[in-house]
């Protein structure tokens, strides 16, 4: 693959979104256990339409008559897109989906830099139009059909149950505790419940030289030490630190979010400071107005900033080096 000028590997170009692929084999697994069969109902959908789209895109919107390959991102982000939905949405909503995710993907400000991450940017596209479909959590282990094209309101209505990250709106932690969110047993999005399953995902993208365990560290420990500082006033701090950190979307976005290339400054400080501000965004967002996942859109407005963060902090070369 041709890197850049007179630089190249012997990776192809879907190497690293098949590294993705695997390393989200885990939540997937898990979500099918505790969400049952719709969970591949869903993902099915999203994947076949946002693959598709995103094919015809770059054959007849950009033209491109010659070399167009299958882009296996395109996967990878449409699957993200899935683990940040109830699995109670109807099957409409993940082809929406696919639109603003291959929409996202292929807009972009330079030619290597999106203006947003694609999988984010659908789930706060869709959480703004569709606020109730899209908090509609159900009790896990409670198994709906794959192929109903929507949910009996009333069977929906008999499941339903709060999620940790709604609990946080009026300053209380998850009733069923820390352990559930951390083993996959509490209420949320599908891919975002059990937090065992994405350290695996971490791990995986670590050894795979596919993202940096220091990203995620500056996104979560500042959000943690913030937590415990300002705690709710009917709960212990530490507890309180651990269930916030667990709650929404903190450590997928963590994880994904942090180390994507197309979205986050190149330069590993740059990396850093990123996921930092995210981290503290999402935090100071989150205690003014809990209730909703504002993780997604401090995610966003840090990619428009982040073109200035690398600038900022690209190596300049000395003086004796550019006189030589």
């Amino acid at each position: 693959r041709l890197n850049g000028p007179f630089i190249r590997t012997n990776e192809n170009h879907n190497s690293g979104a098949l590294d993705y692929l695997v390393a989200l084999a885990p939540i997937m697994v898990w979500s099918i256990f505790v969400f049952g069969e719709r969970v591949l109902m869903l993902t099915f959908i999203s994947v076949l339409f946002a693959s598709s789209l995103d094919y015809l895109t770059q054959r007849f919107i950009f033209n491109r008559r010659s070399g167009v390959r299958f882009d296996v991102s395109a996967i990878v982000y449409s699957v993200l897109a899935v683990f940040m939905m109830p699995v109670s949405v109807p099957l409409w909503i993940p082809i929406l989906s696919a639109v603003l995710v291959v929409f996202s993907k292929n807009a972009r400000v330079f030619r290597a830099k999106r203006l947003f991450n694609p999988f984010v940017f659908q789930a706060a596209v869709l959480n703004v139009l569709f606020p109730k479909i899209m908090t509609a959590f159900t009790k896990p282990f409670a198994y709906f059909s794959a192929f109903d094209f929507s949910i009996d309101p009333i069977l929906l209505e008999h499941y339903r149950v709060i999620s940790p990250l709604q609990y946080m709106a009026d300053g209380s932690v998850y009733e069923d505790g820390i352990f559930a969110q951390l083993y996959g047993f509490a209420s949320g999005n599908i891919g975002e419940i059990a937090i065992f399953a994405m350290i695996l995902s971490l791990i995986w993208l670590c050894i795979r030289k596919e993202a940096d365990w220091k990203n995620t560290v500056a996104y979560l420990v500042p959000v943690f030490l913030l937590a415990l500082c300002f705690p709710s006033d009917d709960a212990e701090s530490t507890y309180y630190a651990f269930a916030f950190l667990f709650s929404g979307a903190f450590v997928f976005l963590s994880v994904f979010a942090t180390s994507e290339s197309c979205t986050t400054p190149m330069t590993k400080s740059g990396k850093l400071i990123f996921s930092l501000l995210c981290g503290i965004i999402t935090f100071a967002l989150r205690k003014l107005h809990g209730g909703i996942e504002w993780g997604y859109y401090a995610v966003l407005l840090m990619n428009i900033v982040a073109p200035f963060i690398e600038i900022a902090t690209k190596p300049k070369l000395s003086k004796a080096k550019k006189e030589k």
